[in-house]
């Protein structure tokens, strides 16, 4: 079972507060910026350097299977997101989980986003 985080942008393992959008799905770690900036794309927000170097930064101190080990940060756009990564030591593979409240198109795109990811890779 993965470690539930919280609403800070750190690693944590308080309740989630919000519905997920998806969760524990993984993407090849040298995709991750680009899913970044495609799902803050599709919640109107503008994924820049700094929000990178906070999500890279952090990327380290992650561990998928351990409690607290996931990162969040959020995404206020017209659709506010919360972005949840975690790395999987020893592989080249992070998984990212979403939440919020999306509309299906939003769903739709995040799902076609974590296909592409997941099976391709981008850099």
């Amino acid at each position: 079972m993965f470690p539930s985080p919280s609403e800070s942008s750190r690693p944590t393992d308080d309740p989630p507060c919000s519905d997920p959008i998806f969760g524990g799905r993984w993407i090849h770690e040298a995709n991750l910026r680009p899913f970044c900036e495609s799902v803050a794309e599709f919640s109107g927000y503008r994924f820049d350097d700094s929000d990178w170097g906070a999500t890279e930064g952090a990327l380290p101190g992650t561990d998928v299977e351990r409690p607290g080990g996931w990162y969040d940060y959020p995404l206020a756009g017209r659709i506010p997101l919360t972005l949840l990564v975690a790395a999987d030591p020893g592989s080249s593979v992070v998984f990212v989980r979403l939440e919020g409240e999306a509309d299906d198109r939003t769903k739709a795109q995040i799902d076609a986003a974590l296909h592409i990811f997941s099976r391709y890779n981008a850099s």
